[in-house]
């Protein structure tokens, strides 16, 4: 696999005539959920103007556990890092009604001994933009709701 830097990744983007945010080169900056939430926004900004941009995300993380995925008004997953499950049904799982309800905000939930959060923004009318991320990853404490459980 072939890895880009993100100064020959803005090369490629000025290249092709794009001006688009690389807000997915990787920084040392602590993750808070202010950046999380910046971050998706020029994320949504991006694939509405080109939507192919969503292919760049299969390689990003987020801290160490963080990763971006895109479900549809369904709850069926229209992206994912792991290209098998594009096209699975979450629409029975537990917090998949909550988040397609809001559409946009924050949920959280305890996963064996770990606590996860869940960002999510629409991207359009019928998909949600998700981030899925460890506690351990963010750098303060996050205040989001807690996941229902059915």
């Amino acid at each position: 696999m072939i890895r880009i830097n993100c100064a020959i990744l803005f090369f490629l983007f000025v290249l092709a005539g794009s001006v688009m945010m690389l807000s997915g080169c990787a920084t040392n900056k602590p993750v808070t959920s202010d950046r999380i939430k910046t971050d998706m926004a020029y994320i949504t900004r991006d694939i509405a103007v080109n939507r192919s941009v969503m292919n760049s995300l299969r390689d990003r993380r987020v801290g160490k556990t963080g990763f971006y995925y895109v479900l549809d008004s369904d709850g069926r997953v229209v992206f994912h890092p792991r290209p098998a499950l594009i096209g699975t049904s979450f629409s029975r799982s537990w917090f998949i009604n909550q988040l397609l309800t809001e559409k946009s905000g924050c949920l959280t939930y305890k996963l064996g001994n770990r606590t996860h959060y869940l960002f999510f923004l629409p991207l359009n009318d019928s998909e949600i933009l998700c981030l899925s991320i460890v506690s351990d990853d963010l750098a303060q404490r996050v205040e989001c709701e807690a996941a229902r459980v059915k």
